[in-house]
């Protein structure tokens, strides 16, 4: 069995849906945080997340990027939507919509002071496009609390792992950016949450 490391930096942000990965495949994994920027340089792209496998024969893999290193860990546990060159694709889709929500975080943490509120403005009023469109989606799916089929995919836990960080990173960089995904605002979006995380298997992340 393969072990990891997971290079990055000790925040919930970029590399939290590689950690959820790792835990939900019960995984023998390490965090590691590396001194930065000295070691920006030993990167393979200079930046971060970094994944790093060690199989049974000692060969080593290394992955770089955090959508390529989530894809590789969904399919190889078999977490990759099982369906139509379609549903792969909406997958991909809804997973990219993810991201661009919880970048508007780090933009307005990182950015000049008199850019913040144009960039708030951005979020809620694009927060809202999200909401509607992964509502209308999960209702499509049958509103059992899973983006495709019966089971738990990729899409499911990268959902639970990104709101755990606008829940913690999202919130101290962007204040009041989680007031947006509670019960009343994103039920189906919630309920994938409460299945989810009633998973045995996700018990050792959520545990963190």
């Amino acid at each position: 069995m393969s072990t990891y490391v997971l290079r990055y930096f000790p925040l919930k942000a970029r590399a939290e849906t590689c950690r959820a990965l790792l835990s939900y495949n019960d995984s023998e994994y390490s965090d590691e945080a590396p001194v930065w920027p000295q070691d920006k340089v030993n990167q393979p792209v200079g930046q971060l997340p970094v994944l790093i496998e060690t199989d049974e024969s000692g060969n080593v893999f290394e992955l770089s990027e955090s959508l390529a290193i989530e894809h590789y860990l969904a399919a190889k546990h078999g977490l990759l939507v099982n369906g139509t060159p379609q549903d792969s694709a909406r997958q991909d889709e809804l997973r990219h919509q993810l991201v661009d929500i919880f970048n508007y975080a780090p933009r307005h943490r990182f950015t000049v002071e008199e850019a913040r509120p144009s960039i708030k403005e951005r979020f809620e009023t694009q927060v809202q496009f999200f909401i509607k469109y992964h509502e209308n989606h999960l209702k499509n799916n049958g509103s059992n609390g899973h983006y495709f089929g019966n089971e738990i995919t990729y899409m499911d836990v990268a959902l639970v792992a990104t709101l755990r960080s606008i829940n913690d990173f999202g919130n101290q960089c962007l204040s009041g950016m989680s007031d947006f995904f509670t019960p009343e605002k994103a039920p189906l979006i919630n309920k994938v949450v409460e299945v989810v995380s009633a998973d045995p298997k996700m018990a050792k992340y959520l545990s963190k």
